[in-house]
């Protein structure tokens, strides 16, 4: 069967000069076009099964630096390694601090009390103005108001967070809070995308430290070599100065609170002291937590 075709090849390419120029170009040029496409289908179909076969070296290199990603977090993988918890933050140790944050309040409270009953005492056959009662109740109920939002301050607060390993290599949260002053710790086991944070932790402890640092500088640094008239004008501008700023960044804090970040978890808002023990100065908990 293999001889038909070289025979019919044979035949024609011996009768081909009795054919018209046009009729043999057509005729033999055939053949190598079909040559041509032939080898291009095969070239085609060879690259096409080297690049289906290389998809799942492929996707298994992609899926390597995700599943790394995570655990590149020197916590997560320090948990992972050891197979225990690591701190993440301590609250420092304020019981003097609570107990007098408490008879301020409770001394508040007092004297919005008093006033109200010395505006019921007022003696009635005086002919007085028509505003001393209600200034009476309006001075008491300030003073009730500012004792009952310092009474609120040390609740609801943070006195560790731990992260801990959990089965099947993922991480936890072990969040130790206090409802209360001296009341019993309660322990909550949360995933670290169960809880959030209302803003990172590192930017306030990095201006707690400078405060600390503005209140306890040396007024008198830097002065030796200066005249003494001069000297002392200076240190009495520094000092008024330091003062003022201890003043106000006292008012920060208790006032305004600055230096508390809430921590919400599984619907609860707990509260943490920047003040206290911060791994990585609140880098780690910026990390694993998210920002709302």
């Amino acid at each position: 069967m293999a001889t038909l075709p070289h025979g019919l090849s044979r035949i024609v390419c011996q009768n081909s000069l009795r054919l018209p120029s046009a009729v043999r170009v057509a005729l033999f040029s055939t053949r190598p076009s079909m040559i041509h496409s032939r080898l291009q289908t095969r070239h085609l179909y060879s690259t096409t099964v080297r690049y289906l076969a290389k998809p799942t070296a492929r996707l298994q290199y992609i899926a390597r630096p995700s599943r790394g990603g995570v655990t590149s977090d020197p916590v997560l993988r320090a948990v992972r390694t050891t197979q225990r918890p690591v701190l993440l933050y301590k609250a420092p140790g304020r019981q003097l601090y609570m107990v007098g944050v408490y008879a301020f309040a409770f001394s508040l409270c007092a004297a919005g009390l008093y006033t109200w009953k010395w505006r019921y005492e007022l003696p009635s056959d005086l002919n007085l103005p028509f505003f001393v009662g209600p200034t009476y109740v309006l001075v008491g109920a300030i003073f009730m108001a500012i004792g009952t939002y310092i009474f609120s301050a040390p609740v609801s607060r943070c006195t560790a967070i731990e992260a801990i390993p959990a089965i099947g290599h993922a991480v936890r949260l072990r969040i130790t809070a206090r409802t209360v002053p001296f009341a019993k710790d309660k322990v909550i086991i949360a995933d670290l995308g169960a809880s959030s944070i209302d803003q990172k932790t590192m930017p306030v402890t990095t201006e707690l430290r400078e405060a600390t640092r503005a209140r306890n500088a040396d007024i008198t640094e830097g002065l030796e070599g200066v005249f003494i008239v001069r000297r002392g004008w200076e240190i009495a501008a520094r000092f008024i100065e330091q003062k003022w700023t201890s003043f106000f960044l006292r008012f920060k804090f208790a006032v305004l609170r600055f230096g508390i970040v809430k921590l919400k978890v599984n619907g609860d808002t707990w509260k943490i002291d920047c003040e206290g023990y911060l791994l990585e100065n609140g880098q780690a908990i910026d990390r694993l937590i998210q920002e709302d």
